[in-house]
């Protein structure tokens, strides 16, 4: 069985909780989410400035992009504690964009959102990595965004404005074709995995064209009722409790690959962090071949991210590869996965 790419399905349960309050906005994509917030921040606020991290997503700087508003990047490098994010006080931006990598909640991040929201400087939470990590940052900041489409099969996003009515008017718009494309891919690949059923090209290029349909539509879509309404019965203590079981596997196995200069982004997790990914890095000149022979095994870990060009996280985007320790695998696949990246490095000793 193939390891990684894209989910299939979601962790439910019949028990269903509440959702967010009205300061709630469900949208179609994160990108989506955070394009309302900077529109929302040139209403109320007339910002002109947002201050990013070099380190990210280019669908996390295009919607700052499209609104025309100048952009600058503070640096963020690997340390032995984690990452360390350069960001200056003396900035000189309207917005700050936040986040905490992988779901690790690590205390500088709270401490830059209390000093910018502080200096009154807009506060802007990305969580789609650290959703269901517990965070102090959430209590400075003055929006959040998240997408659930990273955690489990899901076609919703959100964004939140933590204090005051947003001033935007609410995305009245749906893509449909959106949530059915991916919808169908995913039920190819469930019958895939399970049982070898069915053609793979079939359901990757569905998930392609999805892709497609969101980079052209996705600005003012709000998420469809169905997509939101499934957000209610997911099963988070099972999420938290086997990613983070998972995750430890990991950490344990890694311990052999230090003499190889392997080691984790982050030294450990706590009690309250649940790991989107298990991030290491690897030595340049062979991480792209690592990540190729793992491909090879059917084994499929992202790099977090592509290069975007930003002028800074050049280390980490050069090192960085994301293995996998989600809802969908057991400690026995964690085990195989560890297995073929342990085959790679020891095969010449």
């Amino acid at each position: 069985m193939e390891l990684g790419s894209e989910f299939w399905d979601a962790p439910l349960r019949e028990r269903r909780e509440p959702l967010p309050d009205e300061n709630t906005r469900f949208v179609l994509s994160g990108r989506t989410a955070l394009e309302l917030v900077a529109r929302d921040l040139i209403a109320e606020r007339g910002i002109r400035s947002a201050c990013l991290p070099a380190y990210c997503c280019d669908s996390m700087i295009a919607p700052f992009h499209k609104l025309g508003l100048e952009l600058r990047f503070y640096d963020v490098i690997p340390t032995e504690d984690g990452v360390c994010r350069l960001l200056p006080e003396n900035h000189g931006c309207d917005a700050v964009l936040l986040l905490d990598y992988f779901g690790y909640a690590q205390p500088e991040t709270a401490a830059l959102a209390e000093r910018e929201h502080t200096r009154g400087v807009a506060v802007i939470l990305d969580r789609v990595q650290s959703f269901y990590s517990v965070s102090e940052s959430v209590n400075y900041a003055d929006y959040t965004v998240m997408s659930w489409r990273k955690w489990f099969f899901s076609c919703a996003a959100a964004a939140e404005k933590r204090n005051g009515t947003w001033l935007t008017p609410a995305a009245n718009r749906i893509c449909p074709d959106y949530a059915a494309l991916r919808r169908k891919a995913a039920m190819r690949k469930a019958a895939y995995i399970r049982s070898g059923e069915g053609d793979k090209k079939l359901f990757l290029d569905g998930f392609a064209q999805a892709e497609l349909l969101l980079e052209a539509h996705s600005s003012g879509c709000a998420a469809e009722g169905e997509s939101v309404e499934a957000l209610r019965r997911v099963d988070v203590p099972f999420v938290r409790q086997r990613r983070r079981e998972n995750a430890s596997a990991l950490y344990e196995g890694l311990k052999e690959l230090r003499p190889y200069g392997v080691r984790p982004l982050f030294p450990a997790f706590n009690e309250e962090d649940v790991p989107l990914f298990v991030p290491v890095l690897v030595p340049p000149e062979c991480r792209d071949a690592l990540r190729c022979y793992l491909i090879s095994k059917q084994i499929y870990c992202p790099i977090h991210w592509q290069d975007s060009k930003t002028g800074g996280g050049t280390d980490c985007y050069q090192q960085e590869l994301s293995l996998l320790c989600d809802q969908r695998y057991s400690l026995e696949d964690v085990e195989r996965q560890l297995r073929v990246i342990k085959e790679f490095f020891f095969r010449d000793a």
